[in-house]
């Protein structure tokens, strides 16, 4: 898979202050307010810390750090797969399909024998059509 690079001090205590903004953010704030529950005090032990353990020992962090980006390029990579597939097989196929069917063809890749070339012309445009392209 993909290598893991080396963070330094500064990257590891960053990678600490922001888990410990996600975990508040989210199950501290976000979930319980969409729920319509109390604010659990967990999250805020836990991002507390994360905290604390990014600006006393960030090196110690390095561990959690690289099983959480093996965790992230895992699910990068199958996440992937599963998003490009449902795009091509829910949204390009179709329409590839219905252009077929329809005999649409707007490469214009019809082959003609008697055709000398297939360059197609550009057109020229007026100058003032330069000056506000838009």
């Amino acid at each position: 898979m993909h290598e893991i690079p080396k963070p330094d001090k500064r990257g590891l205590r960053n990678f600490g202050l922001m888990m410990g903004g996600v975990v508040a953010c989210l199950f501290g704030l976000l979930f319980p307010w969409l729920a319509s529950r109390r604010f659990p005090s967990w999250p805020w032990i836990i991002a507390a810390v994360l905290w604390l353990w990014a600006f006393l020992v960030p090196q110690t962090l390095e561990i959690v750090y690289r099983n959480w980006m093996r965790i992230g390029i895992a699910l990068g990579w199958i996440n992937t797969r599963i998003l490009l597939g449902i795009f091509f097989y829910f949204i390009v196929m179709p329409i590839g399909l219905v252009m077929r069917l329809s005999g649409r063809d707007p490469m214009a890749r019809k082959f003609d024998k008697h055709l000398e070339t297939y360059r197609v012309q550009s057109r020229n445009m007026p100058n003032k059509k330069m000056e506000v392209p838009f």
